[in-house]
C-alpha cells in the first residue's frame, strides 16, 4: 500500500499493483531514461499533451527505477501498451501525473484554505463617514 505522506502512489496494471516512490535518484534515472525532465513531463501529463508512446515510456521507467512493492512481475515494456489501455490510459496518466507532482513538492502538497472572505466592490468604494466633517449641530 502506497504511503501518501512520502509521496508514494499505486500504479494498477494488469492486476497487479506497484508501489512508486519519487526518490531523487529514481528520478534522476528516469529523467536520463527518457532524455528530459520530470517537471516538464508531469505538467504535460497533467493537460493530456503526451503521446502514447510517452506514456509507455514514462510507466516502464517508474516501474524500472522507483517501484518499492510490487505485486507481481513487472510487465515488459512491449506489453505494457496493452496494459495501460487496459488499465485506462487516462487512469495511468493521473497515477504518473501524481507521480511527478509528488517529486516536485515532496509528496507533502498541503490543501489549501478556501480564499478568504474578500469586500464587494460597493463595499470598498462607499465613503467613510468623517466625524470632522459633520453636518448636526453640535
Amino acid at each position: 500500500m502506497a504511503n501518501k505522506e512520502r509521496g508514494e502512489v499505486t500504479l494498477e496494471l494488469g492486476g497487479e499493483s506497484y508501489v512508486l516512490a519519487p526518490s531523487f535518484g529514481a528520478v534522476c534515472e528516469i529523467e536520463d531514461a527518457l532524455g528530459t525532465n520530470l517537471f516538464t513531463l508531469g505538467r504535460r501529463l497533467a493537460i493530456a499533451d503526451i503521446v502514447a508512446r510517452e506514456v509507455i515510456d514514462l510507466a516502464h521507467a517508474c516501474l524500472t527505477h522507483a517501484c518499492l512493492s510490487q505485486t507481481g512481475a513487472k510487465p515488459d515494456k512491449a506489453a505494457l501498451g496493452a496494459a495501460i489501455l487496459e488499465a485506462g490510459t487516462l487512469e495511468v496518466m493521473a497515477v504518473l501525473a501524481e507521480f511527478c507532482a509528488n517529486y516536485a513538492f515532496g509528496g507533502r502538497r498541503e490543501k489549501k484554505d478556501p480564499a478568504p472572505e474578500t469586500v464587494s466592490a460597493t463595499e470598498e468604494s462607499a465613503p467613510t463617514p468623517n466625524p470632522a466633517r459633520s453636518s448636526a449641530p453640535a
